[in-house]
C-alpha cells in the first residue's frame, strides 16, 4: 500500500477540520469564515439587489456619453462625445454590514420619499435575492433604517429550558419585573418586561402556544418566589 502524497493529507486534514468547525462551534465559523466573504458579496450585489426589489430611484446626473452622429458616404459613424444629464438608478447607501450571532445587520440610508416600510415590504425578496433564512427590519430613525438578516433558523434546534435556579445575592426587583421566556427569531433571549409594558394579552388560535407561554413565565418566576 503506498503512502498518500503529503499534499493531499494536507488537504483532507483541512477540509476535515473545516467541517468538524461548521459542526461543532457554527457561530464562530460564520464570524472568521462566512461573513468576510458574505460582507464582501453583499456590497458588491448591492445596486443589482436594491433593482431588483424596488428601492432604487431615478435621479439625473451628468454623464459623458457617446452619441452617434451622422452617417457619412463612406459608411463610417462619426461619434460625438459630451457632457449631458441622463437619468440613471442611484441605490440607497449601505453602510458597512456588522456581523451579529445569527446574521448580519446593515445600516441604509434612505432616498428622498422613502420610508422604512417600503424596506418592511421587501424583506422577503432580500431574503432570496441575499440566500438566507429571513431579513427583519429591526430599527430606524430621521433618514435611517436597520435590517438584519437571519443567516440559519435559530429556532430550529432550540435546547429545553435550565431547571430553574437560586437567585444571585443581591438581585434586583428590576430582574423580577423582566423574566426571560424564549428565544427571538434572531437568536437573542425574548424578555417579557414589565416596566415598559406591564400589562399583557396572551391570546391565539387552539395550539398556538398560550399555554406553553404561561408555562415558561412560570418557570422563569419561580426562582424568585
Amino acid at each position: 500500500m503506498t503512502d498518500l502524497p503529503r499534499p493531499l493529507l494536507w488537504t483532507l486534514a483541512a477540509l476535515f477540520t473545516l467541517i468538524a468547525w461548521r459542526r461543532w462551534a457554527p457561530v464562530s465559523y460564520w464570524y472568521l469564515f462566512v461573513f468576510p466573504r458574505k460582507a464582501v458579496w453583499l456590497r458588491w450585489s448591492w445596486r443589482h439587489v436594491a433593482s431588483g426589489c424596488g428601492l432604487t430611484k431615478k435621479r439625473h446626473r451628468w454623464w459623458f456619453t457617446t452619441v452617434p452622429g451622422l452617417v457619412a458616404s463612406t459608411g463610417v459613424v462619426r461619434v460625438k462625445r459630451r457632457f449631458q444629464r441622463v437619468a440613471v438608478d442611484t441605490k440607497p447607501w449601505m453602510g458597512l454590514p456588522r456581523p451579529v450571532r445569527h446574521g448580519f445587520r446593515i445600516t441604509f440610508h434612505l432616498l428622498d420619499g422613502q420610508v422604512p416600510d417600503d424596506y418592511a415590504k421587501v424583506c422577503e425578496r432580500l431574503a432570496h435575492a441575499w440566500r438566507i433564512e429571513a431579513v427583519r427590519v429591526v430599527g430606524s430613525r430621521p433618514g435611517r433604517v436597520t435590517i438584519q438578516g437571519i443567516n440559519r433558523d435559530p429556532l430550529a434546534h432550540v435546547a429545553p429550558a435550565a431547571p430553574p435556579a437560586e437567585p444571585r445575592e443581591g438581585w434586583r426587583a428590576e430582574d423580577l419585573l423582566r423574566p426571560v421566556v424564549g428565544v427571538l427569531e434572531t437568536g437573542a433571549a425574548w424578555r417579557m418586561d414589565f416596566r415598559l409594558i406591564p400589562h399583557w394579552m396572551n391570546a391565539g388560535a387552539t395550539q398556538s402556544g398560550k399555554s406553553n407561554l404561561i408555562n415558561a413565565l412560570i418557570v422563569a418566576l419561580v426562582p424568585y418566589a
